[in-house]
């Protein structure tokens, strides 16, 4: 019997409708299919260029050379404190203390190791750019003496600073013989010996400035500029010559230098001062100039020495008074120090 011809066309309305949501549905699973897979591309072009950058950072960090030489913020622990000196910073890190102990004598062509001087310094990093500064230093057995205290703090962070400290201390004055200049005529020399100056009131201005060109040289400067002077000290005979070492009045004495690094562990620093007393230029100037080698075997010693001499300013020929008796080499001082950091 053949179905009647409603039933065949609401079987043909059920078929189509059928087919038509079978097509509906796998076209949308289709797209979602596409949609994902082009996340997943995205997705894994994220994660290829991650693990990509994370592979270059992995080779970074293997390779030292391709290093800063700085720590994450700049900031340096008693654990990666550089030993090559250029880098250390100008104003010691937060917490972590230094302190130094030299011990000289005079080398002089007169008196040589006749006298002798200990010096102990100290720095202290109260936070991370501001340190506090103090110190003792001595020569000739006492007769010049010098303690100090005050505070250094970054005006530019490891570029330039400001420095203020309080002073008391003297100077040695050397005394001076007659010798035979073997022209038959006399000349005045320096003895060997020393007396000591008057106590002196002062403080101290600096702007250290550091310019590191390559990591083997840098330029330092002004770690003095200025000193007040607050009290003036007595004139003293030498030689049936009125010396007057200070009056109260600013001293210029500004300095320069150059640190080289050869290699890391090894520095020279050759630094020379201007120092003017009562900013007179025509009897009261020196112009001190010190070479100090230092070695670093790790991050906590500084081992070295220092060679000064103590005026390299040339002598006026036609000036015969002991104050420009002594010649460029004449007085010589040698020192031997050690340096130790602790701290976090």
């Amino acid at each position: 019997m053949l179905p009647s011809l409603s039933g065949v066309l609401r079987l043909a309305l059920v078929v189509s409708l059928g087919a038509g949501i079978v097509a509906w549905d796998g076209s949308r699973h289709h797209a979602f299919a596409d949609d994902e897979e082009e996340e997943d591309d995205g997705g894994g072009d994220d994660d290829d260029g991650g693990k990509g950058d994370e592979g270059e950072d992995e080779d970074e960090q293997e390779d030292p050379k391709d290093q800063p030489s700085i720590t994450a913020g700049g900031l340096y622990t008693i654990k990666t404190y550089p030993i090559r000196e250029n880098e250390r910073p100008l104003t010691i890190t937060q917490n972590i203390t230094q302190l130094r102990l030299g011990v000289g004598t005079d080398v002089s062509n007169k008196g040589a190791f006749e006298s002798a001087g200990v010096n102990l310094e100290g720095l202290h990093g109260y936070t991370d750019n501001f340190m506090l500064v103090g110190g003792f230093t001595s020569a000739y057995n006492v007769h010049q003496f010098s303690v100090y205290g005050g505070f250094e703090g970054a005006l530019a962070y490891d570029l330039i600073d400001i420095r203020l400290a309080g002073r008391i201390g003297r100077t040695a004055i050397p005394e001076y013989e007659l010798v035979d200049d073997g022209m038959g005529g006399m000349i005045q020399q320096p003895s060997g010996q020393y007396q000591s100056g008057d106590i002196k009131l002062a403080a101290d201005i600096g702007f250290p400035f550091r310019y590191v060109a390559r990591p083997e040289i840098a330029i330092v400067a002004l770690e003095s500029v200025m000193s007040v002077d607050f009290n003036g000290t007595n004139c003293v005979d030498v030689m049936g010559d009125e010396v007057c070492a200070n009056e109260i009045k600013p001293d210029l004495n500004p300095s320069i230098g150059i640190v080289t690094n050869p290699i890391a562990p090894v520095s020279l620093v050759v630094e020379a001062q201007l120092q003017v007393v009562d900013f007179d230029f025509t009897k009261k100037l020196a112009v001190p100039a010190t070479i100090r080698i230092q070695f670093s075997p790790n991050r906590l010693i500084d081992i070295g020495g220092e060679f000064t001499l103590l005026n390299i300013k040339p002598t006026d020929p036609d000036d015969d008074g002991p104050a420009e008796a002594p010649g460029a080499f004449d007085n010589r001082f040698l020192s031997l120090f050690f340096a130790a950091r602790f701290g976090k």
